[in-house]
């Protein structure tokens, strides 16, 4: 049963990964260059920010749970605090990161309110490059993440 719940862990953990990496990635490859080259970027990138809210909510918070849980199954926590081995090291250094990424999402979403003012009839310009560079920042973040977990999982 304890393998079970490790295997839905890593599911779930690599799942939530997918949604929220996978869209800043998308967002800042794919979908913005094409909504600027078309000068819809606005209301499309408003709406795009206002629907996957839930999404981004939802896999941080699967990332919590499994993650506490993932961390207290693996064999190479050693304890809170001791980082004496380069897992832990690069775990911390992982979590400072995702940290950062939050910090990130706070800062533009919460403080900035970048997706309103994507649709407002003034200042959509500037909106629109802090849109940018917001998802240019998680998405180069959490390639960093995903990096310190593969080097983390290599034997």
């Amino acid at each position: 049963m304890s393998q079970l719940f490790v295997s839905l862990s890593i599911w779930l953990h690599a799942l939530a990964t997918v949604i929220l990496v996978g869209h800043y990635l998308l967002l800042s490859i794919l979908y913005l260059p094409v909504l600027e080259k078309e000068n819809t970027g606005g209301m499309a990138l408003s709406a795009i920010s206002r629907q996957s809210r839930f999404w981004l909510y939802a896999s941080m918070g699967i990332f919590a749970v499994t993650g506490v849980h993932l961390t207290f199954v693996d064999s190479n926590y050693l304890g809170l605090g001791n980082f004496s081995n380069p897992w832990s090291i690069l775990m911390l250094v992982k979590h400072i990161l995702i940290l950062g990424m939050v910090g990130i999402g706070f800062w533009y979403n919460a403080l900035l309110r970048i997706g309103p003012a994507l649709s407002a009839k003034s200042g959509a310009g500037e909106a629109l490059a802090n849109f940018r560079l917001h998802a240019r920042l998680m998405a180069g973040v959490g390639v960093l993440v995903l990096l310190l977990t593969a080097l983390a999982q290599a034997p």
